[in-house]
């Protein structure tokens, strides 16, 4: 049954919305997006 392979490999992470505060009472918005791994340091 075992044939050696991961079940999954992790190529990109989702990072949610957020919505952060600014100093002058402003808020942003930072819509949901994907982005690499931060431990992908084999990408040469």
């Amino acid at each position: 049954m075992g044939n050696g392979k991961p079940k999954s490999i992790i190529k990109r992470i989702y990072v949610p919305t957020q919505v952060r505060d600014l100093p002058n009472g402003e808020k942003l918005k930072i819509p949901g997006h994907y982005k690499a791994p931060p431990d992908q340091r084999n990408n040469a």
